[in-house]
C-alpha cells in the first residue's frame, strides 16, 4: 500500500519519525540547520521574522525540503531511502536537490515566442512552487513541477525549431530581415514564425498568411491559432511533400518533434489535397 494514503504527513516528517525510531544522532544538527533556513526563507520571502512569517518559513522549509527528498527518489514513497539521503547529504543538501530542480524548470521559457528578451515581471516559480505545496501537498508540488518542466521544453523545442528555420532556410533569412513586416512583432509566436517559414519553403505561395482576408468564394482555412491551411492540386501538392521531406531532413533530429501535434506532423495539418469541384452534369442539375 502506498505510505501516503496512511500516512498524509510531508515527505520530510516521515523521514525525521523513522530517524527518531532508529535514534539517529544527526537530529540534532538537522533540526539546528532546518530552524536556520526557515529564518533565511522567513526573512527573504515573508519580509520579516514575525510570528507569522516563521511560521510561513517552517512550511515552506519543510515543503521544500520534501520536495527534495521526492526527487531524490524520482517521486517514489521510500522513508528509508529519504533518511539515506538527508544522512548523505544534510539538510543544505535536500534542499539543494529541490533548488536545482526548480531552478532547471525556472530556466526554461514557458511562452513560445522567438527573440523575446527576459521578462522582468515573470512571477516566482519557486513561490509558484511553494504555493502549490502549501496548499495540496508537497507530493503535487513535486508533480506540478514535473508537468510544467516537461511543458516548457516542448516549448523551448518549438522556439528553437523557429530559431533553426529562421538562420538555415532561404524563406526564413528573408523574413528575419523585417520580422516587423512579417509578423507585426520583433518578437514573433514560434508557431507563427515556423507555419509561415514551412509554408514558402514547400512552395505553397499562393496563399499569403497574413495578407488581407480573401474576398474568394473559396478562402483558405483556418486551423488553430488562426494558421492557414493551404489545398493544392495533386501534382502541386507531391511537389510541396517532396520539398517538405527534403527540410525536414536536414533539421536536426531534437527539434524535428515539434513539427507533429497529435501526432500528426505539419505537412498533413496544414497542406492536403484540393478536392475537385463537381460538373453540372454530376451535381444532378437538370437541363433547362
Amino acid at each position: 500500500m502506498d505510505l501516503q494514503v496512511i500516512d498524509r504527513r510531508p515527505p520530510l516528517s516521515a523521514a525525521i519519525s523513522l530517524a527518531k525510531a532508529e535514534h539517529e544522532g544527526l537530529l540534532p544538527k538537522w533540526r539546528d540547520d532546518m530552524a536556520a533556513m526557515s529564518a533565511e526563507v522567513a526573512r527573504k520571502y515573508f519580509g520579516a521574522l514575525t510570528e507569522e512569517a516563521v511560521r510561513d518559513g517552517v512550511d515552506a522549509c519543510v515543503n521544500l525540503l520534501s520536495i527534495g527528498l521526492l526527487r531524490s527518489t524520482s517521486g517514489g514513497v521510500d522513508p528509508a531511502a529519504w533518511l539515506q539521503t538527508l544522512r548523505a547529504t544534510g539538510v543544505r543538501g535536500v534542499s539543494k536537490l529541490a533548488v536545482e530542480l526548480i531552478k532547471a524548470c525556472d530556466a526554461l521559457p514557458d511562452f513560445p515566442v522567438v527573440y523575446a528578451g527576459k521578462d522582468e515581471f515573470r512571477p516566482s516559480l519557486l513561490l509558484l512552487v511553494l504555493s502549490q505545496a502549501s496548499r495540496n501537498g508537497p507530493n503535487a508540488a513535486y508533480n506540478y513541477l514535473l508537468r510544467e518542466t516537461a511543458e516548457r521544453q516542448e516549448v523551448e523545442r518549438t522556439i528553437k525549431l523557429a530559431e533553426w528555420l529562421f538562420a538555415n532556410t532561404a524563406s526564413g533569412r528573408i523574413a528575419r530581415r523585417d520580422l516587423e513586416t512579417f509578423f507585426g512583432a520583433e518578437s514573433p509566436e514560434a508557431e507563427a514564425a515556423i507555419h509561415h517559414i514551412l509554408t514558402l519553403a514547400c512552395g505553397v505561395v499562393k496563399v499569403d498568411p497574413y495578407a488581407e482576408p480573401s474576398t474568394e468564394d473559396h478562402p483558405p482555412e483556418v486551423f488553430g491559432y488562426d494558421l492557414p491551411v493551404s489545398r493544392l492540386p495533386a501534382r502541386a501538392l507531391k511537389e510541396a511533400r517532396q520539398r517538405y521531406d527534403e527540410l525536414v531532413a536536414r533539421i536536426p533530429g531534437e527539434l524535428a518533434p515539434a513539427l507533429t501535434s497529435g501526432e500528426k506532423p505539419w505537412f498533413d495539418r496544414f497542406i492536403i489535397l484540393k478536392s475537385r469541384a463537381k460538373s453540372a452534369s454530376g451535381s444532378g442539375a437538370q437541363p433547362h
